[in-house]
C-alpha cells in the first residue's frame, strides 16, 4: 500500500511528520502538483440533478456520483489534473454556465449523497446512531460495501480526494473519522479510533478487561458473561474472530484475547474500502506524499474547516459600489450570519459559493473575496437575495429590519437549490436540455422556472 519502511529515509520522515512545519509539506506537495498539472481544456460532463433527486434507488445508480463516475471513467485520470477545476459541469434543465459555481455545487451535492443514505457506501457511525460519545456526525465506510461496483465508487471518491489535494477549486465536505484518515496516511490505529466512532463498544471492552475489579472471578464469569468469539461490526453484520468462533465461549482467562480480537476486527473492518480510496488517490497523486502529513492535516487539506467562521468570512469580504460595512442592511446581514447555527452558515456558504466549507489557509484563499452588493428596489422587503455562485457574491436588498433580513436569508439558503438564471448561450442551451434519454425518464420536465430566490 505504498507505506514507507521505518528504516528508510522516507520512513524516518514519516515518523517526524508531526514536527515538520505544515508549510514545508505543502510546498513540497505544490511543487509536485505544479510540475504535473495539465493545461488542456477542461473535459465537460452532463449531470442531471432532477434525475438524481426524483429517481432515487437503493443501489445509487441515479445519483450524481454515479453519473459523474460513468462519464469520467472514459478519460485518463491525468486528464483531470488541471491547475484549477478538474472538469466543467453542465446541469440538465438548469440555466447555469460553469465559471466555478456548478462545479463546486456538484462536488458538494455528491458529498451530500454519500452522507445521506442515497449511496450504499457510508453509514453514520454507532455514536451518531445511539447519541453517545464523540464524533456523532461522522460516517464510516460500510463494511458490506464490497461489490465491484461499490469498490469502484470508493476508488472514484478517492480520486476526488486526490483532486481536492491538487486544486483549490475542489473541496470535499466529508465527515470521516480518524479511523479512515489514519489509514490513508499510514498512521497506526488504536483504541481511541474505536472510541471515536463506537463509545459503547469501547466501554464494553474496557469493562470486560477489568471485570475482576468488580468482584467477578473465573467461577462467576460464566454466569454473567455469555459472549462468544465473534464481533458485531458497525453495520450490524457479525464476523467470527477465530475459526468456529461463534461456538467458542469467552472465558475469564481468554477475555483479554477476545477484547484484543474485537478491537482488531473493528479497526480493520473498513480496510478494503480504505484501500480502494487509496487506489483512487494514487491515480492523481503519489501515495508516498500522503505519508508526510498527519491525519488531521490531510483531512483539513481535502475537506476544509467544518466551522464557517463569520469573522474569517468578514475579513475576506469586499463591498460593491455604494455599499459599506456601516450601512443598516449590511449590519443586519452580519448579525443574521452570527445568529445562524453551524449548519445554517454552511448552507449560506453553499448558496453563495457552491461549497459548504471555507478554505483553511491564506494560500488556499488566494485572491478570492466574497463580494456584497445592494439589490436596488423601492420595495426591498418584498425581495429575496440573489447569489452569483460562480463569482462568490450576493445581491442583498436593503431590508428595513433585522428580522426580515434573517427571514429572507433563511428562506433563500433553505429553498433555493437550482443555479438557474444565467443568460449566456451555454446556460440557455443547458436549460433546454431534457432529462436523460431513457424510457423511464422521457416524461420528466426539462426544468422548473426560476424561483424568486435565485442563484446564478
Amino acid at each position: 500500500r505504498g507505506r514507507a519502511q521505518a528504516h528508510t529515509l522516507g520512513g524516518r520522515l514519516c515518523l517526524l511528520r508531526g514536527v515538520v512545519f505544515l508549510e514545508v509539506k505543502q510546498a513540497l506537495l505544490q511543487r509536485f502538483v505544479t510540475s504535473t498539472a495539465k493545461d488542456a481544456d477542461a473535459p465537460q460532463v452532463l449531470l442531471n440533478r432532477l434525475r438524481a433527486l426524483s429517481k432515487q434507488s437503493p443501489d445509487g445508480s441515479h445519483t450524481l456520483l454515479a453519473q459523474l463516475q460513468e462519464q469520467l471513467s472514459l478519460l485518463h485520470p491525468r486528464a483531470l489534473c488541471r491547475a484549477d477545476k478538474a472538469f466543467r459541469v453542465n446541469f440538465v434543465g438548469e440555466a447555469a454556465d460553469d465559471h466555478g459555481g456548478p462545479y463546486r455545487e456538484a462536488i458538494t451535492q455528491i458529498c451530500g449523497e454519500l452522507q445521506s443514505g442515497q449511496l450504499p457506501l457510508l453509514l453514520r457511525c454507532p455514536n451518531g446512531r445511539h447519541g453517545v460519545g464523540a464524533g456523532r456526525d461522522v460516517y464510516l465506510p460500510r463494511p458490506a460495501a464490497s461489490s465491484a461496483r461499490e469498490l469502484g465508487w470508493f476508488r472514484f471518491v478517492g480520486q476526488l480526494l486526490g483532486l481536492a489535494l491538487r486544486q483549490k477549486e475542489t473541496q470535499l465536505p466529508l465527515n470521516l473519522p480518524s479511523l479512515v484518515w489514519k489509514q490513508l496516511v499510514s498512521q497506526p490505529l488504536d483504541e481511541s479510533d474505536l472510541r471515536g466512532t463506537d463509545e459503547l463498544c469501547w466501554q464494553s471492552l474496557q469493562k470486560l478487561r477489568t471485570i475482576d475489579q468488580e468482584g467477578v472471578d473465573a467461577a462467576l464469569f460464566g454466569d454473567v458473561i455469555f459472549e462468544t468469539f465473534q464481533a458485531q461490526l458497525s453495520d450490524g453484520s457479525e464476523v467470527e474472530l477465530l475459526p468456529g468462533g461463534r461456538h467458542s465461549r469467552v472465558t475469564f482467562e481468554s477475555r483479554h484475547d477476545y477484547c484484543d480480537a474485537v478491537l482488531a476486527a473493528r479497526l480493520r473492518e473498513s480496510r478494503q474500502q480504505c484501500d480502494a480510496l487509496l487506489q483512487g488517490i494514487s491515480l492523481v497523486l503519489p501515495q508516498r506524499l500522503l505519508s508526510l502529513f498527519t491525519w488531521e492535516q490531510l483531512e483539513r487539506l481535502a475537506c476544509g474547516s467544518a466551522d464557517v467562521s463569520v469573522e474569517v468570512l468578514r475579513g475576506r469580504t469586499k463591498y460593491g459600489v455604494g455599499v459599506s460595512s456601516v450601512q443598516r442592511h449590511v449590519r443586519y446581514f452580519w448579525a443574521a450570519l452570527r445568529g445562524f447555527t453551524p449548519e445554517q452558515r454552511s448552507a449560506f456558504l453553499r448558496f453563495v459559493w457552491g461549497r459548504s466549507r471555507l478554505p483553511i489557509s491564506a494560500a488556499e484563499w488566494g485572491d478570492t473575496r466574497f463580494t456584497l452588493h445592494t439589490k436596488q428596489s423601492p420595495r426591498p422587503d418584498a425581495l429575496f437575495p440573489v447569489a452569483h455562485t460562480c463569482f462568490f457574491s450576493l445581491e442583498l436588498p436593503a431590508y428595513t429590519s433585522a428580522a426580515i433580513c434573517r427571514e429572507r436569508l433563511l428562506y433563500a439558503i433553505t429553498h433555493c437549490l437550482a443555479i438557474d438564471i444565467d443568460t449566456t448561450t451555454g446556460a440557455r442551451e443547458n436549460r433546454q436540455l431534457t432529462a436523460w434519454s431513457s424510457s423511464e425518464d422521457e416524461e420528466e420536465e426539462p426544468g422548473a422556472p426560476p424561483s424568486p430566490t435565485a442563484r446564478r
